[in-house]
């Protein structure tokens, strides 16, 4: 490539692209417009016989048909290409969002309603993957190492905005909560407009054209991410799960408080991947996983044995700033240990096993509290369950990762990379 070239490319992917990047994200978010109304939905559909189990499922079933729409990309980016891919998850966002809000209160409608949320959770397990491979795609080296980090802060913010103005709009009706997703209109144009088209075969198909087994692109050692990152989103997810029960049941606070402390770990989940892009990320000597585990850890304990006020907005501010690093290291380890044209696919697969784990995360954590003699705690059993093994579980990724220092330290996300010599460009020329 010419420095005429490299000029070419590096305009060609200049602030909009690397906006429109970073607005994919926030798709995945979307879904928040729609959670303040659950009480107001309730009440609406109680004359139809709709109880709270039946509600539960406004909120469950578009994280069980994320991991559909996980693998769905996997398999799909073999026979059309990722843009239209994109579009399509966008247009199942904005469809399963907006359209829910004109069904009828009936037993029908709910059912409707339901629907309505298997088709956004398809299209939401669609743009997780989607987001990091666009920037995995698309960009290199720094660039894309702090594009990561800041999709993980641009998400979070994004998801917090939505949930705000769904409040207020669910004030003045639930059906107006649902009609918010209208506000996604712009950010899909801009994605439409702005994001390029990536220049990078799908999985498993070769040079001429062939297809072949898309999971032979996916090595051991992404194969060993995947599976450590779903089983640590057991423990993981039990802090949004728990957050606002074990405030109720300790008497710190009502909802509101709640959605203050949810608040505060929001932003500080923000600030962590923006500081994490910005400068720890190459300073952490490869530790960044383990270093981001035991964060979250330390935010587990204290929530779990400080019961007051500032004790839990230590808690959130300590996990949530721990969680904003983990985030980006653990997309920028998979994508480390995968060839280029198999991000998409590892990507969908870690996804997939993430909602999946997520999904049945309660259940475990109550087998597990049984085991561990905890389920006396009530509300605090998954916590108490979750920071010792997550402590574990960071003692493990460590000795991995010195295990595979030594020998392959290119496998090892985090290290500092060498620096382009200073001459290739007139190599070039």
């Amino acid at each position: 490539m010419t420095a005429e070239q490299k000029a070419k490319t590096k305009k060609a992917l200049g602030v909009t692209v690397q906006i429109a990047a970073l607005l994919v994200i926030t798709l995945q978010y979307a879904k928040s417009f729609s959670t303040p109304a659950m009480s107001a939905i309730g009440e609406a559909f109680a004359p139809a016989g709709v109880d709270s189990l039946m509600l539960k499922n406004i909120e469950g079933l578009p994280s069980l048909m994320a991991i559909v729409g996980a693998f769905a990309v996997g398999i799909m980016e073999r026979y059309m290409k990722k843009k239209t891919m994109l579009i399509i998850a966008m247009g199942c966002t904005l469809v399963g969002g907006v359209a829910a809000g004109f069904m009828p209160e009936t037993t029908e409608g709910f059912y409707g309603i339901l629907v309505c949320r298997v088709i956004l959770g398809f299209g939401r397990g669609m743009i997780f993957p989607m987001a990091s491979s666009f920037i995995a795609d698309l960009f290199e080296g720094k660039q894309r190492d702090r594009l990561m980090s800041f999709k993980t802060a641009v998400g979070g913010l994004s998801g917090s905005l939505f949930q705000l103005i769904g409040g207020f709009l669910a004030v003045l009706s639930w059906r107006y909560s649902f009609i918010g997703y209208l506000f996604i209109v712009p950010i899909i144009l801009m994605i439409v407009f702005w994001l390029p088209e990536p220049d990078v075969k799908p999985a498993g198909v070769t040079a001429d054209g062939k297809k072949g087994s898309a999971l032979k692109s996916i090595t051991i050692a992404a194969w060993i991410v995947i599976f450590l990152a779903g089983i640590y989103n057991f423990f993981q997810f039990s802090y949004f799960t728990n957050i606002s029960l074990c405030i109720k049941e300790a008497g710190l606070g009502d909802t509101g408080f709640a959605g203050i402390i949810s608040s505060t770990e929001t932003l500080a989940s923000a600030v962590g991947a923006i500081c994490y892009g910005a400068f720890l990320k190459g300073r952490l000597r490869g530790f960044d996983l383990p270093i981001a585990l035991i964060g979250e850890a330390i935010g587990f304990f204290i929530l779990t044995n400080v019961i007051s006020v500032p004790g839990y907005y230590a808690g959130a501010i300590i996990y949530g700033f721990a969680f904003g690093m983990f985030n980006p290291a653990l997309i920028l380890q998979i994508v480390k240990v995968l060839p280029k044209e198999g991000a998409t696919l590892g990507l969908s697969l870690l996804a997939a096993a993430q909602n999946l784990c997520q999904y049945f995360s309660a259940y475990v954590l109550a087998f597990l509290a049984g085991i561990m003699g905890v389920a006396g705690t009530g509300q605090l059993a998954g916590w108490n369950v979750s920071w010792p093994l997550a402590t574990a579980m960071a003692v493990l990724v460590a000795i991995i990762i010195v295990a595979t220092k030594t020998k392959h330290p290119e496998l090892i996300a985090g290290l500092r990379e060498p620096a382009a010599p200073a001459l290739d460009e007139r190599k070039d020329e």
